[in-house]
């Protein structure tokens, strides 16, 4: 029997954990990449149109909870890889999987339709000045969270005559030296953009209209994405589902405190109070808050509008003057124009969920799961569509086996109505988070969509570290190791060690994270007494 044959548009993480997942599913697979590289965001450019990590750029997430679920981080890479380190890993997984047979470099999806007979996708290429359509059965679409900038209309733009740039530009800092710079917003790129000016800019105003959670990556020698369990993450997802409300605030407030147990915050800041984590990712960085305290960057209030070729009126009033360069760090869109004919945002919300939850954002994509269009989801995909605070490697590695899985009829999706009517009970969890501040449009509620995610894939991981009868099973017999995968290290790993897509190495792989995590509490531990044994002699 003939194999079916599926589209991949994008060479990053996601779109290649997708060749692998697929392919041993039995599909024949084809992945384009217009860059002349795999790696995503990762493979480093100093085009301006395109958006890259700087080879300065180091993870936010660490190597435990962002690394393909079977292909484990380098044993001597650091909890934090650097830039140019996580691009090596991705290549490296590619070509221990014998991915790039089956990767076109150098080829830009140009769009996607329907074919004539209504039964396959013809996909539109371009590769230099030639161009060509291939039909496809089915279509995964890869190509980012972050493709569209988003650049705020600013009053007064007209006037003002110095360099206003998105961060997605921002490749040397060194071309800002001596420059009185602006970097507005207080996400991780502006954290970034910021303290990357600093020894360069003469002046880096830091500009922000609200407050964010901001952490360290480490804190007393370990992860300090590893602070939240899976025991307390599925606490969190149970009392989320019994009691939003009191979920969102309990955990607001541990994320706030968390915070304030690293920094000492300065109120002239306006840094917190933050946002809810719910709905706005942290800013992760170990430079930020102590560039603010040394006085090398200046929190101000948001841009209310320019007022002259080089001033700029603030929120509360103030007047910055001669300024060179503004840099928007204001976030991005997802690319989802790629069919035409079957555009899942060209359906904008009714006047009716406007009026009802006053939602006033980037229209919502209609995707079942924020994944599936109900009525092509047999044959079409987005993975790029999916915000949340998990490490994305790992996320795009279980939604690619979600994927499989339906496509090769081991699960069976609702029906076309029944996902609809999910779609709109989404829509209206969206437009309440949304409801007197900003979210991204392809938010999706964490808990119940990884577990929908594992559920689909055949994990087990639902059953075998739940609190059902499955999972207290596994507990009486190997309460040990239970104990390890629901208080221990938040290992990707753990997605494989049982289920369909079952990896040998996983148990290893868990046992060898926990192992190096606790070492290096141990040696941070060592030094904290060495540090006190210090003190207590320098006072004798």
């Amino acid at each position: 029997m003939k194999k079916a044959t599926v589209a991949i548009v994008g060479g990053g993480p996601f779109g290649l954990s997708a060749v692998k997942n697929l392919r041993e599913a039995g599909f024949e697979v084809t992945l384009f990449e217009q860059r002349d590289t795999i790696g995503g965001v990762w493979a480093s450019s100093e085009d301006p149109s395109i958006l890259t990590t700087l080879p300065t750029t180091i993870s936010n997430v660490s190597k435990y909870r962002s690394c393909f679920t079977d292909f484990p981080a380098p044993d001597d890479a650091p909890a934090y890889l650097p830039a140019p380190q996580v691009y090596d890993y991705i290549k490296d997984y590619a070509q221990h999987f014998a991915i790039l047979p089956h990767v076109k470099l150098n080829t830009k999806v140009v769009k996607v339709v329907r074919t004539k007979d209504d039964t396959k996708w013809q996909v539109h290429i371009r590769n230099g000045k030639e161009e060509a359509s291939i039909v496809f059965d089915k279509v995964v679409f890869c190509n980012g969270l972050m493709q569209i900038p988003s650049v705020p209309i600013l009053e007064g733009r007209e006037k003002f005559t110095g360099t206003v740039i998105h961060s997605q530009a921002f490749k040397r800092p060194e071309a800002f030296a001596g420059q009185r710079v602006v970097v507005v917003g207080l996400g991780n790129s502006a954290a970034d953009t910021a303290t990357g000016l600093v020894g360069h800019a003469s002046k880096i105003y830091l500009s922000h209209r609200k407050g964010m959670n901001i952490f360290p990556r480490t804190h007393a020698g370990v992860p300090l994405d590893l602070k939240f369990p899976r025991r307390s993450l599925t606490i969190k997802n149970l009392l989320a589902r019994l009691t939003p409300r009191f979920s969102q605030w309990l955990f607001d407030r541990e994320v706030r405190a968390l915070t304030t147990s690293v920094y000492t915050l300065d109120p002239a800041w306006r840094i917190h109070p933050p946002p809810t984590i719910v709905s706005h990712q942290p800013t992760i960085t170990d430079t930020l808050i102590p560039c603010l305290r040394a006085g090398r960057i200046a929190s101000v209030h948001g841009i209310q509008r320019f007022l002259a070729p080089r001033s700029i009126e603030l929120l509360d009033g103030t007047v910055l003057t001669d300024i060179d360069a503004v840099i928007l760090c204001a976030g991005y869109q997802p690319r989802l124009d790629l069919m035409p004919d079957h555009n899942p945002t060209s359906t904008p919300q009714t006047a009716a969920f406007i009026a009802k939850t006053g939602y006033r954002g980037p229209p919502l994509a209609r995707l079942y799961q924020n994944i599936f269009p109900p009525a092509h989801a047999a044959s079409i995909a987005y993975l790029n569509y999916n915000a949340l605070t998990e490490g994305a490697v790992p996320v795009g590695d279980l939604a690619s086996l979600a994927v499989a899985a339906v496509w090769a009829n081991q699960y069976a999706l609702p029906s076309p109505a029944a996902m609809d009517a999910h779609i709109d009970a989404h829509h209206a969890w969206v437009a309440a988070l949304a409801h007197g501040d900003t979210v991204y449009a392809g938010i999706v509620n964490e808990g119940p969509w990884l577990a929908f995610l594992h559920e689909v894939a055949g994990t087990r991981v639902n059953e075998f570290l739940g609190y059902g009868l499955q999972g207290w099973a596994f507990w009486v017999r190997e309460w040990r190791f239970c104990n390890l995968c629901m208080g221990g290290v938040l290992s990707a790993h753990v997605y494989r060690l049982w289920g369909r897509g079952r990896w040998e190495g996983a148990r290893a792989a868990v046992e060898k994270a926990n192992r190096d995590v606790l070492s290096k509490r141990g040696e941070e531990e060592k030094r904290e007494e060495e540090v006190a044994l210090l003190g207590g002699r320098a006072g004798l």
